[in-house]
């Protein structure tokens, strides 16, 4: 029976097994589990059994540890106390899941993780705005390739003229995924939202800003946990409001993780996701007459006949095509880094190879210590 003070936050045997087998070098002060409640610049708030800790992530964690993951939010990590430098990160625990994106930078082709251990990730549309189908698109293949259970949460009901029609049309770009639809106004939806998040289980909120996702997390835990303030009149566009995801636990069991509005959503290694999310695209790429049909101008292909057909909706296939677009690029843009990386290291071995052959020759070209090479005679 799990009987941690962390047990608000998901703290269960699994977690206590990997403290325990934390190899702990001789000399180092002695680890404390918690979990990563909030990630800032250069350092990250953990929950502790005594209260919480401002922790760096950095410098002296990867010297004692060699530390090989940046903390990221819902990370359960073993910290330490130490005299000169204070609170550390000290061991990132293996991950169950995580959120991933391409980095934000566009010239980087990096892995960004957006938030750790996660069980249910929902992508937050509202309702008093135009429905986006492509965003949400990416949004639940996002949420698949996290490791968790992927969500729809419909807010703003109050506001909406047919909350019922838009369910209708979530339902049919998530088939298989459960859709919430709610009102922070009126409370409706939130008692089968309180339902899911069960104890030890952690749900995220991910959509963009003025989506309500703030608002959601006060009424859900009864009390002021972030910042809010109104959208735009103009354009019901958000403020930014919420600048970092944190961890909010939730009366009576079970943590949610609050994420602001995110412009850039590059998927990262996503294949089987994309696949998950389009499984009527799938199904009727089987019937084309090519195994490798792009869905383009091939002869025999049964998605672009379906398009035809008014089986398949063209918004659809085009969102389909431009997320496997985007991942065959990346794909590309990993094999040139990697390639570039090779070629940097194949270069450094032969610079240090003739380094050390030279000093093996000595400075006339004959065996070290051999002295100048006589003239003939």
């Amino acid at each position: 029976m799990t009987t941690s003070p962390l047990a608000a936050l998901g703290w269960d045997d699994r977690i206590a097994a990997l403290v325990a087998s934390i190899d702990v070098p001789a000399g180092t002060p002695d680890l404390v589990p918690g979990r990563v409640v909030r990630v800032d610049r250069g350092s990250c708030l953990v929950a502790v059994t005594a209260g919480t800790v401002r922790a760096t992530p950095y410098a002296l964690a990867s010297r004692r540890a060699g530390l090989a993951d940046e903390p990221a939010t819902g990370d359960w990590v073993a910290v330490l106390d130490d005299p000169d430098e204070g609170w550390a990160v000290a061991v990132v625990l293996p991950r169950r899941s995580m959120i991933s994106r391409r980095h934000s930078d566009e010239r980087a082709v990096t892995e960004q993780v957006l938030a750790a251990n996660v069980d249910v990730v929902a992508a937050v549309c509202a309702l008093d705005r135009d429905f986006g189908g492509n965003r949400l698109e990416r949004f639940l293949a996002m949420a698949r390739a996290s490791g968790g259970t992927p969500a729809v949460i419909l807010t703003k009901a109050d506001a909406a003229d047919d909350a019922g029609a838009t369910a209708e049309a979530a339902a049919a770009l998530a088939p298989g995924v459960e859709v919430y639809v709610t009102s922070s106004v009126t409370g409706a939806g939130l008692d089968e939202l309180r339902a899911v998040i069960a104890p030890g289980l952690t749900l995220v909120l991910m959509g963009p800003s003025g989506a309500g996702k703030s608002t959601l997390v006060n009424r859900l835990v009864g009390r002021e946990a972030q910042r809010t303030e109104a959208v735009r009149d103009a354009d019901k566009r958000g403020r930014h409001t919420t600048t970092t995801r944190d961890l909010v636990p939730v009366p009576g069991g079970g943590v949610l993780l609050d994420t602001p509005g995110l412009r850039s959503l590059g998927l990262w290694d996503a294949e089987d996701a994309v696949a998950e999310t389009f499984p009527d695209i799938e199904e009727l790429g089987e019937r084309c007459r090519f195994r490798d049909c792009r869905h383009g101008a091939e002869p025999g292909c049964a998605v672009r006949t379906a398009v035809g057909e008014g089986e398949l909706e063209a918004r659809r296939l085009d969102s389909y095509l431009k997320l496997e677009r985007e991942l065959v690029a990346l794909e590309l843009q990993k094999d040139v880094r990697a390639r570039r990386a090779a070629s940097r290291r194949s270069g450094r071995i032969a610079r240090e190879a003739q380094r050390l052959k030279g000093r093996r020759e000595g400075p006339c070209g004959g065996p070290e210590g051999a002295g100048p090479a006589r003239a003939p005679r």
